[in-house]
């Protein structure tokens, strides 16, 4: 599973990438970690508003939930679904066929463990250009968006710095960005997306074992005395 993103493109750079314009500009910040597991917003562009970016409370809730993030992510972590749950959990089919979303990134954190202790690895795009993340989403009885990320089998990239877990993000190209926000896909397209996400080109950078000690700031890179050589 995945509990850390990273989105520290300026919004400038966000939307030259995407051709996509934030709803709400003035309140986008860069972020070095999107921590899954502190009540945090992330950047999302919905089924339901396909040419604006808009902002969604990372863990996926009830659609109308009237109760706070911290109550439900106590008894569920939503943070990341699988396709199993969002075939068969009842409150997650609809989100599934209605509300998917992408979820824009400059990266994500994974750990690997190794002769007894934990590596953590920042997984970017090769070009180290913002990117999309699959999602579903609901809507809550305030208005505010929530989401998930959905997550597949690691491949064997991933896999060689992630066995914390054998489950990752799915990213999705800019070029079939259209086609997963569609109203026209069924769920045999949906399923057959997920268990054969597309393969892009990716790099690993190994973290400092301080990264996650020290309160990082906002900012548009990671500060290089973070990364190990």
């Amino acid at each position: 599973m995945i509990y850390k993103l990273s989105n520290v493109a300026e919004r400038t750079e966000v939307e030259a990438e995407f051709g996509v314009y934030f709803k709400y500009p003035h309140l986008y910040a860069p972020c070095t970690i999107i921590d899954g597991f502190k009540e945090t917003n992330v950047c999302v562009v919905t089924m339901q508003d396909r040419h604006k970016i808009s902002f969604a409370i990372w863990g996926l809730m009830p659609q109308d939930f009237k109760e706070d993030w911290y109550n439900f992510q106590n008894n569920a972590n939503t943070l990341n679904v699988q396709l199993q749950d969002l075939e068969k959990v009842a409150w997650m089919k609809e989100s599934f066929v209605k509300r998917r979303c992408l979820i824009i990134v400059s990266g994500f954190y994974t750990h690997l463990l190794k002769n007894g202790k934990t590596y953590t690895y920042y997984i970017t795009l090769q070009t180290e250009k913002p990117f999309y993340l699959a999602g579903v989403y609901n809507v809550l009885e305030d208005g505010f968006q929530c989401c998930a990320l959905i997550t597949t089998n690691t491949n064997t990239f991933v896999s060689s710095y992630h066995d914390i877990s054998n489950q990752a993000p799915i990213i999705i190209p800019k070029s079939q960005a259209t086609s997963w926000l569609s109203n026209d896909l069924d769920n045999s397209s949906l399923r057959k997306f997920i268990d054969n996400p597309p393969e892009v080109k990716l790099k690993a950078n190994l973290m400092a074992k301080e990264f996650f000690k020290n309160t990082i700031s906002s900012g548009s890179i990671l500060h290089p005395d973070f990364l190990e050589n």
